[in-house]
């Protein structure tokens, strides 16, 4: 007759065989979930990285190619453009025709007629610049502003040149002033919506956009700008009504040239193609329109035709990033890895700052098996953007590729 101690004793022994059985079924269980994933991780398999802008849409165009009547044959490449400077009097030309600032020139500084160029200088790229013009021009304006402390226009100018120098916080500074003396002006609003869209406050931007439209409706380059900080921050739909307002204001090169890399990253090739046509066609002399046309072409399908315009933008704009850039992927597409690397390396050298083009030389040098090289690339397009997908997918299959280069080793 068991006891009750005994008893006890042995349900106690129960209870703790089940619950060691128990915690057994849970081991295993982990087991087998974390076993079922490595098949799936080991099956990745690496391939080129896909040069793609947009990851919102997976749809592709296949239309059928547009007829370029273009001979086939290979065009050589061209050697490397010098890179050239906007001088101090060529800066103050795109303020005033007449050099400002001379005895003869006495108050054409003070004037507002030729402010509208300021919009035009600080959307240039910073690399055409000379520094030490910047800084002279600088000092010239604080003086002045001595004397003139209430004037708007000086510190327009002067706000205009310190965003050049890359003092954005002091040029927002001068601008705001500026907006303080002369509330109606729509190019201190202008300014200080794309420093404020910059520095990541969207919300006072469009206020500041808002504002300078009111002020001045018929100016397209208000449209312009905006739509391309709108562009920056990957609002395409937004950006790309802005563009079109722009256009039915008063068409240009440059809106048209937007729209059509808009449309472009928003999986519209044909209408990016018709955009950039008619970019080119309205200023056969803008390399922009000529970069626009060649990306849309190059995602159309097409290949002798985009070396051709591509060939054309970096003649028209030999210091253009972009234009070296768009000459870069047309040779890739053409079978050229060595004059695509040469022309990215250029557009590097050109704006150090430019994502898209490290992306793409990394791109081409993961092509010709420089994995290291490309990597290296790929992290310097994303700490400039880290918001650039493909360099961000590039990255991660380069970085398997050469671990997996190491392994077979």
């Amino acid at each position: 007759m068991p006891t009750p101690a005994s008893m006890l004793a042995c349900v106690a022994g129960q209870a703790q065989f089940l619950q060691t059985v128990a915690s057994y079924k849970k081991t295993l269980l982990i087991l087998a979930v974390g076993l079922s994933l490595v098949p799936q991780s080991l099956a990745f398999q690496l391939k080129k990285p896909v040069r793609t802008r947009v990851e919102t849409s997976t749809q592709s165009s296949t239309s059928a190619p547009l007829p370029t009547g273009i001979p086939e044959g290979k065009i050589e490449p061209e050697e490397p453009k010098p890179i050239r400077e906007l001088s101090k009097t060529a800066l103050r030309s795109l303020f005033d025709p007449l050099e400002f600032g001379e005895s003869e020139q006495k108050g054409r500084l003070e004037s507002t007629k030729d402010l509208p160029r300021a919009l035009e200088l600080i959307r240039m790229p910073a690399h055409n610049f000379e520094l030490k013009s910047v800084g002279d021009l600088i000092v010239s304006l604080r003086k002045k502003i001595t004397d003139s402390p209430r004037n708007a226009a000086l510190r327009i100018r002067l706000g205009t040149f310190l965003y050049l120098a890359g003092d954005s916080e002091g040029a927002g500074q001068e601008v705001r002033r500026a907006i303080g003396f002369d509330p109606g002006n729509y190019v201190a609003h202008a300014m200080m919506a794309r420093i404020l869209s910059e520095v990541g406050d969207i919300q006072a931007s469009e206020l500041e956009f808002k504002q300078a439209i009111k002020i001045a409706p018929d100016q397209a380059i208000l449209h312009v700008m905006q739509a391309e900080c709108m562009q920056a921050r990957g609002d395409m739909s937004e950006a790309i009504n802005e563009y079109r307002r722009a256009i039915g204001i008063q068409p240009s090169a440059e809106a048209l040239s937007g729209l059509a890399d808009c449309l472009l990253q928003a999986n519209d090739t044909i209408g990016a193609v018709k955009a950039g046509r008619q970019a080119v066609s309205l200023d056969p002399s803008s390399g922009k329109a000529h970069v626009a046309l060649t990306k849309a072409l190059l995602k159309y399908g097409e290949k002798e035709t985009p070396l051709r315009t591509a060939r054309q933008a970096t003649l028209l704009s030999p210091t253009s990033a972009d234009s070296h850039a768009a000459l870069g992927r047309s040779l890739f597409s053409n079978g050229d890895v060595k004059g695509a690397v040469d022309e990215f390396r250029q557009a590097v050298s050109l704006d150090p700052l430019n994502a898209q083009a490290h992306n793409d030389l990394g791109y081409a040098l993961y092509s010709k098996g420089d994995m290291l090289s490309a990597i290296n690339e790929f992290r310097l397009a994303l700490r400039i953007n880290p918001r650039l997908g493909e360099a961000r997918n590039n990255l991660e299959v380069a970085i398997y590729g050469l671990a997996s280069g190491k392994r077979r080793q």
